[in-house]
């Protein structure tokens, strides 16, 4: 029972739904109404205006003409212009006229009347509403009340509360026919009625079935499919709240009654007949929101039903999907009879924008495939593919605005070849290229080709048809290729060449005899393509990147030698393709792979970066010329980090085990790279975000390197050999090299951030006083240098004598460069060094020699001080005269 009150519910709420939609639909159509008289009376009113203006104007241009027959030339054309002025005048006098009227007019505001027009339809309808929901639950409590009152038996109660509901639902077909109330969907008391009956009528079947029994589930499924059927078809005369009462209680059956049987056949037959019925109503209605119900309730069913499919009913559900294409999409466009509506050619923008086609396309296609992929060996699925595939280039034949299906029935044709790929192939057959999926590949090809020349001769301002002919040969021996075992290839190769080759002979000659230059380019683009991937299957393995390079710069060329307005995002597409395999590369591939004979990596990534860069001279004065500068210059990022590394240990890197040495190439690699990006963001225009997010996203991963090497792979630290040569040793890698990029790396980074600037300056200051220090113990200790070593007098005189140097050096260049910072750090190094003379150096020293060492630091400080001096008056002087 509790069930029912919930159905009673739910119908209730649609009631109210409906009749709201109703009174919306009424009230929009009454303002409406109201602005149409506005501005007829408002266009009267001008034409009025004018005509007696021009009248005017014409009796007092005859009487000027009249008195001034005799007068001069000029003061005629002075009375000329005077009467141009006064027209113009007029003219601004009307037009502000009209356009305050406009203004003016519709003064109340939209929701202003629709809540004035909706507490007015309430008002006088709401007893009307009321009375019909009161109908409804009175026929349900009526028979309630009779079962518990045991007044008579179940089956004579549920007899009269059924015959009430159709009193009701008759009672509405009389006062309609006879049009008492109203007229057409504004004829409210009829549908109320009719609502209130149907209501009646689908509770108490429902009733009779989950609390008295006294119905099998196969009767109340068809009992309760009659009367949301019976109420749908009323709403063609009634209007739209029958509609959404019969499309709701239709779609609802099989939740409220389930018979138990698990037939899958019947189910979807009711459906597709509830949506055939739903379709005509819509149709007749003419609701919007109709269209989005009935949507809801199909492809609701059709994915509950591709969830719970079994193996014997693919054929099924994929027959399901195909009728579905038809019926909810093609029939609402073309007709019945699926004519032919458009041919003419669209935008690309246009062909996107098309709605709701694409989103119900996509709805019912994309679970297809998924279930398809979950089970890849079906021939009752691949049967379904093929199917689809001719009737989606069936039907961009009859309507130009499809003509993007084409494209989804080639991916579509690509997973069925991939579907396939779990078949054994007999190798030792060297007619294996002509059986399952090899064959059947190359029959897509042919015909997919076919198709596109064929229609593209018929239809040859439509661009996608020389797309699908230029490019589908290419795409689907490229699948084939791609899932092809190395010793398959060499029976295969040879027929895939053939057949490569004579498709780009075709295309080369379609594209001499083409109409438009996007059509030349579609053809060379896919001969292009052809000839690119038997060079590819040639050279194997690092060729297709390559070979996809090699295409950036050709589709280049012949952009600028036939100036096609080609937009940007296909060429940018392809090139970032090559740079994710370029990027990806040294981790997915065998480090012993080779290219002509040499390790891929030093003989790929120098090729890559001149393609890159000489495809990007064919874009002088573009937005994709800095794009593909972009793309050579990370090749060449890509061709340092992997090549320093290989050269060094052997391998790529592996980022979580890295040695000291590929720690300290990476940092200096990465520090570098970052700089120059940063560098670049000044010149990239709209690219200058993507350069600055990549170069601090380098300096920070160097940052850590560098943080790593200082506080854990520190050769200070633990015995790691640094090279016997002084000064060109690990070291000068290590922190002189990074310190000196970060220099150039807080000049780069303090337009965007002053205060990180001045941090990053910092660390390059701890860097460059780790590496001279290192570089002076490494000439004293060799190659190994950690602190547990000994330490010669010399070697801390070495310290004191370099540190006292530069400190001097840095005051210098601070007091002409007029920075006091530098002065401060300068000042900061001598004071250092003093306390390192007298605490460290001058400790063990006796007799002559200490004396000696203070009168040395005290004449060096003296005349260090007497330099500064006159270094500032200098300084102060120019000043002056300056």
């Amino acid at each position: 029972m509790d069930d029912v009150i919930g159905l009673i519910v739910i119908l209730s709420l649609v009631v109210v739904a409906g009749s709201i939609a109703g009174l919306v639909a009424l009230t929009k159509v009454s303002a409406l109404k109201q602005d149409v008289a506005a501005l007829k009376k408002q266009l009267h009113t001008v034409i009025a205006n004018n005509a007696s203006q021009q009248q005017a104007q014409h009796h007092s241009r005859a009487q000027t003409m009249q008195s001034q027959v005799a007068r001069p030339i000029e003061p005629i054309r002075a009375q000329h212009v005077k009467t141009a002025e006064q027209q113009d005048a007029a003219i601004k006098q009307i037009t502000p006229t009209t356009a305050n009227s406009r203004e003016k007019s519709p003064s109340p505001s939209t929701i202003d009347v629709f809540v004035s027009k909706l507490k007015t339809q309430f008002q006088q309808n709401w007893m009307t509403w009321i009375g019909g929901v009161a109908l409804a639950f009175g026929g349900i409590f009526l028979a309630k009340y009779s079962l518990d009152a045991g007044l008579l038996s179940p089956s004579l109660r549920l007899t009269f509360g059924g015959l009430f509901g159709i009193a009701l639902i008759a009672g509405a077909e009389y006062l309609h026919r006879k049009g008492i109330v109203f007229e057409g969907f504004n004829n409210y008391v009829p549908a109320a009625l009719a609502g209130g009956g149907f209501i009646s009528c689908f509770a108490l079947t429902l009733l009779a079935y989950s609390s008295y029994a006294m119905l099998s589930a196969t009767t109340a499924f068809v009992m309760l499919a009659v009367i949301a059927l019976a109420a749908s078809s009323m709403a063609l005369r009634l209007g739209p709240l029958l509609a959404v009462l019969g499309i709701v209680g239709a779609y609802s059956v099989p939740i409220w009654v389930n018979t138990g049987s698990g037939n899958l056949v019947a189910l979807l037959m009711y459906i597709g007949f509830v949506t055939l019925s739903a379709v005509l109503v819509a149709q007749k209605v003419k609701r919007p929101w109709l269209w989005y119900l009935l949507w809801t309730g199909h492809i609701g069913w059709y994915w509950v039903a591709l969830s719970v499919i079994k193996p014997t009913q693919y054929w099924l559900v994929g027959g399901f999907a195909l009728l579905s294409i038809i019926g909810l999409i093609a029939m609402m466009r073309l007709g019945v009879t699926l004519r032919l509506v458009e041919y003419r050619p669209h935008s690309l923008q246009r062909l996107l924008k098309l709605q709701p086609d694409h989103p119900l396309l996509l709805a019912i296609v994309v679970p297809l495939l998924v279930a398809i992929v979950i089970s890849m060996t079906s021939v009752q699925w691949q049967i379904v593919m093929v199917c689809l595939i001719v009737m989606l280039l069936f039907l961009v034949l009859q309507n130009s605005r499809w003509d993007l299906w084409q494209g989804l029935a080639l991916l579509i044709a690509v997973l069925l070849i991939v579907s396939q790929q779990t078949y054994n192939i007999d190798s030792n057959d060297h007619l294996f290229v002509f059986k399952n999926m090899y064959g059947f590949g190359l029959l897509l090809a042919i015909g997919f080709c076919c198709y596109g020349l064929y229609f593209g001769v018929s239809y040859y301002k439509r661009l996608s048809f020389h797309l699908i002919a230029a490019l589908s040969v290419f795409t689907l021996i490229a699948t084939l290729y791609t899932i092809t075992s190395e010793q398959d290839l060499a029976v295969a190769y040879p027929l895939w060449t053939v057949l490569l080759l004579l498709s780009s002979g075709v295309l080369i000659k379609r594209a001499q005899t083409a109409h438009t230059q996007w059509q030349q380019f579609s053809y060379w683009l896919g001969a292009n393509a052809n000839i690119t991937l038997c060079l590819t299957m040639l050279l194997a393995d690092s060729g297709l990147t390559l070979a996809l390079a090699t295409q950036v710069l050709l589709v280049s060329f012949l952009v600028k030698r036939h100036k096609v307005p080609m937009p940007h995002w296909p060429i940018k597409a392809l090139v970032a393709a090559v740079l994710a395999r370029l990027t990806f590369a040294p981790w997915l591939y065998d480090t012993d792979l080779t290219f002509l004979t040499l390790h891929w990596s030093i003989v790929v990534y120098p090729i890559a970066v001149g393609l890159f860069w000489a495809a990007a001279k064919q874009w002088q004065q573009t937005d994709m010329k800095i794009w593909l500068e972009g793309a050579a210059l990370h090749c060449l990022a890509l061709f340092i980090t992997t090549e320093t590394s290989y050269q060094l240990v052997g391998h790529y890197p592996q980022l979580f085990s890295l040695s000291f040495y590929e720690q300290v190439l990476l940092s200096c690699n990465w520090l570098a790279l970052g700089c120059v990006y940063l560098y670049r963001a000044q010149s990239a225009g709209q690219l200058a975000k993507l350069y600055r997010i990549a170069g601090l996203i380098l300096s920070a991963l160097a940052g850590l390197s560098l943080s790593k090497t200082t506080l854990d792979d520190n050769p200070l630290f633990m015995p790691i050999y640094v090279g016997e040569t002084p000064l060109f040793n690990w070291l000068l890698l290590t922190w002189l090299v990074p310190s000196l990029l970060a220099v150039w790396l807080a000049k780069l980074v303090k337009p965007i951030n002053a205060k990180v600037s001045q941090i990053i300056l910092a660390g390059a200051g701890l860097l460059a006083a780790l590496a001279i220090t290192t570089l002076i113990r490494q000439y004293w200790q060799g190659g190994l240098i950690f602190l547990d070593k000994a330490t010669s007098d010399g070697e801390l005189y070495s310290y004191s004598t370099i540190w006292l140097l530069l400190g001097a050096l840095v005051v210098i260049c601070g007091h002409l460069k007029h920075q006091l910072l530098l002065q401060k750090v300068g000042l900061g190094i001598l004071g250092a060094v003093i306390v390192k003379v007298f605490l460290i150096d001058m400790a063990n020293l006796t007799g002559l020699l200490r004396a000696v060492s203070f009168i040395g630091l005290g004449l060096s400080l003296v005349g260090l001080s007497w330099l500064f001096q006159k270094l500032r008056s200098k300084a102060n002087h120019r000043d002056v005269l300056g």
